[in-house]
């Protein structure tokens, strides 16, 4: 038919099929915006049901080796086995299971698990640990407990135990025990540890340390939650009871300083230099930890894992101190210290050396200002320090106090070779100018100190009067010369100042009408000629003495004092040698340089303990009163005369008399250049 159309009917039978191609098509749509937009897709639901957990992997510290490359402190590798506030259980009765259930494979092993409740036997025959209390960190720790748990301070230890078992649910229904004793005592010690240590997520806590392989499998395959094996390392010393104050100590980070070194990424556990080198150069050993993720489902299973982040080992160090010399050092000091203390007591005179306990020796590179050796005595090993502490802390003597850097000391007539040369570059003096000691210095009316020898000297040039330390002759020097121009020279000379060392120092005192006026005193004429001798309040450390010496016998260089030689990465590659550091230099002339060296060759050749020593020194004693009766041993050194290397100080308190000191310094020349001990080469070995 023309002009007309045919209306299609719609074909019922179809339906069906429509109506599930729409719904496909549907599905897929939703399915695509539940991937793109919603993100619950059922891999995404899949990953929920997970959640992953980071450990930081501590980074290998940095080893110590002493200038030789002889090892100082090592690492030694050990494994840890650690619980974890994120993964264990919350639910009461999960918890103790856990618990329990961990500590039968550590104890299973023959190993104890690490708790810190204090107090002794098992339930109920239990008391208090009252020594363990006694301690601090005991007390801080039941205190944190009692007052987290809302328990009164003086609660009975049988009460507090009989409280924890209902706390910690570890009753039924009925009143009864749910474990043995030996099970729901390691449980109730576990949880007191776990709440008086804070236990958080950033602080792990250490149930077993120092394990081995079949522990730490045993413990990885009990499929217990919230327990992890931490690899740790501990350091090790190689060479016990020498260089102890040099090398330094770790530990905990301080609670004191927490805040800081978290801010610079350490973890809350993290070992830290706290003393020594250790300390000193702790960015440069620490290295940086890394980080392994554990990806873990709502059981606390381990599902996975991956290292985020990998740890970079800390840098060796090498220290300029040679440990050889340094325990010949610390040997022949505390010798002498005890034959000075000896003698002293057979001699019947009091205050004659007889309180002599303590000391130092420092040996110093003239040319370059590293250190060779810090002894200070007494002294202390570092391997056995935790033990040792409680009556090393105790010990009036000090062994812990640095005596060599800490220690401050009057430098008596040593001081004179400062005098010297801020006379002779003023133009005060020349090393021609005589003076007549009459004995009593008469210049002042109303203070008229005398020289120390009965009598005088008579007349003395310069040379003779450092040979003899004359008292007379530098109470004029220092008149004449002032106390300000004397100072200017000593302050280019590093006396009063810090030596630059990377250990902690105490600078000293330089005596000023400055210094006086800060203690509110008057600065009066005397003050100076006592100055000029290195009295009044001169006082300076022994490093500096070596320090002063070097720079007034290399013709005024002075170097930075250091410790640290060179670092180098952990593979042995990389190094990066310490260069020497100019400080200052100080206005001497070569005739001043000569003058003090041959004025300390006049006083090596006049006194007793040194005239019969072969090898060519420079040396000068120093008897520093510290009381009306007592005075401190000091001897400055230098070796060899002619091109000087090495520079020496030593001081015992209490010592009588410079001379006293002089031993320890002559054995220490002998040891460094390999003389015996009157200073003359050893004979060859003809073997």
């Amino acid at each position: 038919m023309t002009g007309t159309s045919k209306k299609r009917k719609f074909n019922f039978r179809a339906l069906p099929l429509y109506i599930i191609f729409t719904a496909a098509i549907l599905f897929f749509i939703v399915k695509l915006v539940n991937i793109q937009i919603t993100g619950t897709d059922r891999y995404i639901k899949t990953m929920a049901l997970t959640r992953e957990r980071e450990v930081a992997v501590q980074s290998l510290r940095g080893e110590i080796f002493d200038r030789n490359g002889t090892p100082l402190v090592k690492n030694e590798y050990t494994e840890d086995v650690m619980l974890d506030y994120q993964s264990l259980p919350t639910d009461q009765t999960e918890l103790n299971e856990t618990l329990s259930r961990i500590a039968a494979v550590i104890t299973q092993s023959g190993r104890q698990v690490n708790t810190v409740m204090p107090v002794t036997g098992v339930y109920p025959h239990i008391a208090y640990d009252n020594e363990e209390l006694s301690t601090q960190t005991a007390k801080n720790r039941m205190y944190r407990f009692l007052l987290y748990h809302n328990i009164r301070s003086d609660v009975g230890c049988l009460e507090l135990y009989e409280q924890l078992l209902e706390d910690f649910g570890l009753l039924d229904g009925e009143g009864e025990h749910i474990y043995d004793p030996d099970t729901e005592d390691v449980i109730v010690r576990l949880r007191y540890s776990l709440d008086s240590t804070d236990f958080a997520p950033d602080n792990p806590y250490k149930i077993v340390g120092d394990t081995d392989l079949k522990l730490a499998t045993a413990v990885l395959e009990s499929g217990c939650r919230g327990v992890y094996i931490k690899k740790n390392y501990t350091r090790v010393i190689c060479v016990p009871g020498v260089g102890s104050n040099v090398i330094g100590r770790v530990g905990k980070i301080p609670a004191d300083r927490v805040g800081e070194y978290l801010a610079k990424g350490y973890s809350y556990d993290a070992v830290v230099g706290l003393s020594g080198a250790e300390a000193a150069f702790e960015d440069i050993l620490r290295g940086e930890d890394g980080v392994t993720v554990y990806v873990e489902d709502t059981y606390g299973n381990v599902i996975s894992s991956y290292v985020k982040k990998e740890p970079v080992p800390g840098k060796n160090i090498y220290l300029t101190i040679d440990i050889e010399l340094q325990a010949e050092a610390e040997r022949v000091l505390g010798e002498q210290i005890r034959k000075v203390a000896a003698a002293g007591r057979a001699s019947g005179m009091e205050d004659n050396g007889e309180k002599a306990d303590s000391g130092a020796l420092t040996v110093l590179s003239a040319k370059t200002g590293q250190v060779l050796a810090l002894a200070s005595y007494p002294t202390y090993d570092l391997s056995t320090f935790s033990e040792d502490y409680a009556s090393l802390a105790a010990d009036p003597a000090k062994p812990l106090f640095d005596r060599c850097l800490s220690g401050t000391y009057q430098p008596g007539s040593t001081f004179k070779l400062a005098t010297t040369i801020a006379a002779l570059m003023s133009g005060t003096i020349t090393t021609d100018t005589r003076i007549y000691d009459s004995w009593k210095y008469t210049y002042y009316s109303d203070y008229q100190p005398t020289c120390w020898r009965a009598g005088g000297h008579g007349e003395l040039d310069l040379i003779d009067a450092i040979g003899v330390s004359c008292n007379y002759y530098f109470y004029e020097v220092g008149r004449l010369t002032g106390i300000e121009t004397m100072n200017r020279y000593c302050r280019m000379l590093g006396l009063g100042d810090y030596t630059g060392v990377e250990l902690p120092e105490n600078k000293g005192v330089l005596a000023s009408p400055e210094y006086k006026e800060s203690m509110n005193k008057t600065w009066v004429p005397g003050d100076t000629l006592q100055a000029a001798i290195g009295q009044s309040d001169n006082s300076f450390n022994p490093l500096q003495l070596s320090s002063y010496i070097a720079a007034a016998v290399n013709g005024g260089t002075r170097y930075k004092a250091t410790v640290l030689l060179k670092t180098c990465n952990y593979s042995g590659g990389e190094e990066q040698f310490n260069a020497p550091q100019v400080l200052g230099t100080a206005e001497i002339s070569q005739t001043a340089v000569s003058a003090v060296k041959r004025g300390m060759k006049r006083s090596k050749e006049l006194t007793s303990t040194t005239k019969y020593y072969q090898f060519p020194i420079g040396s000068k004693t120093g008897t520093a009163q510290t009381s009306k009766t007592n005075n401190n041993a000091v001897l400055v050194a230098f070796a060899p005369y002619d091109d000087p290397e090495i520079t020496l100080s030593c001081v015992i308190e209490n010592g009588a008399s410079g001379v006293n000191a002089a031993a320890p310094v002559l054995n220490t020349i002998s040891y460094y250049f390999g003389l015996d001990a009157n200073g003359n080469p050893l004979p060859e070995n003809k073997d």
